[in-house]
């Protein structure tokens, strides 16, 4: 039975996932396992551990305290689930599209994960309250001693923040993938 013929967009992307390389194959398995299935970020507190997964970063990233609670927003799942899938599915480009760029798209993993990192470090070490105009008010004082208390305490809570298994495991696919996309980039005809 002819898969192509009867269903040319489905047969394209079998035939795409075929022309993967062995070690490219692993490697997005690794990233998929690391994104869905495995902790990216353990907070242990005492005896208690609570894990977040890659695919709830974008909801941990508009409100960094979700790192210590359960993350019950479905539209930053949804939404960040679907853009996860994708960066999964970019390495099959050059095997879809003939253009030399579109090995580029083996890039795709660990663009997200590095944008996510950045985001996430720039949202949890900013001022957490904006501080008046007037810089010599009681309130802007008082302001600033605020955002100094809040990063004391952030402080201390980083020590309680680890990479998990499967940040680990997802960024080692990810360098996988990388490594494979720029050599593919540069053996592609021009």
């Amino acid at each position: 039975m002819d898969v192509s013929a009867s269903h040319p967009p489905f047969g394209r992307a079998v035939h795409a996932v075929a022309a993967l390389e062995g070690s490219s194959k692993l490697a997005v398995v690794c990233v998929l396992f690391g994104w869905f299935f495995m902790n990216t970020l353990v907070v242990t507190l005492g005896s208690l551990q609570h894990g977040v997964r890659f695919f709830d970063m974008s909801a941990v990233i508009a409100d960094p305290s979700r790192l210590f609670f359960d993350v019950d927003t479905p539209f930053h799942r949804i939404c960040f689930c679907l853009t996860c899938l994708l960066c999964l599915s970019a390495p099959l480009a050059p095997h879809l599209v003939k253009k030399r760029s579109a090995w580029l798209g083996y890039l795709a993993p660990l663009a997200l994960i590095l944008v996510c990192g950045a985001l996430l470090y720039s949202r949890s070490s900013g001022d957490f309250f904006a501080a008046p105009t007037e810089a010599k008010s009681v309130s802007g004082n008082f302001i600033r001693f605020a955002n100094n208390l809040v990063h004391h305490g952030g402080d201390l809570v980083t020590r309680h923040i680890a990479v998990g298994a499967g940040g680990y495991l997802a960024l080692i696919g990810s360098l996988v993938l990388a490594v494979r996309g720029v050599r593919g980039l540069r053996h592609a005809p021009r």
